[in-house]
């Protein structure tokens, strides 16, 4: 599994097409109304914006992952850093800053590799 995160507009998807050859149908781009995740897909693209569905729902997304990445082994998911900048007043949107860093993190130790991208400039840091 590869984790690619990053500020928003940063290049990130563009990287992951250059990168690893994907096409549009192989990329699950998710937004505040995607209900779950296709692990089918090569590319889960923007899983923050799932988080913000799922604590909209009142579940936690971290627990799409399950005990078992099996699941997910072969998938390059990409995810938007949100946890930088000022603390959301609004509940919810705190809890889903908050959700977003749990799954990164969860993401990120068992991921193969893990990249940043800044200005387009992507940095492995696992």
């Amino acid at each position: 599994m590869i984790l690619i995160i990053g500020g928003s507009y940063q290049g990130k998807l563009d990287y992951a097409r250059r990168r690893f050859g994907l096409t549009d149908d192989e990329i699950q781009v998710c937004d505040e109304t995607t209900p779950i995740l296709d692990f089918s897909r090569r590319a889960i693209a923007y899983i923050d914006r799932f988080a913000l569905n799922r604590i909209r729902s009142g579940a936690d997304p971290v627990e799409v992952f399950g005990t078992d990445p099996g699941l997910y082994r072969d998938i390059v998911f990409i995810a938007n850093d949100v946890s930088g900048g000022v603390v959301p007043m609004d509940p919810t949107l705190r809890a889903w800053r908050e959700a977003c860093g749990r799954m990164n993190m969860k993401l990120a130790g068992q991921a193969d590799e893990v990249w940043r991208l800044f200005c387009g400039i992507p940095q492995r840091i696992k």
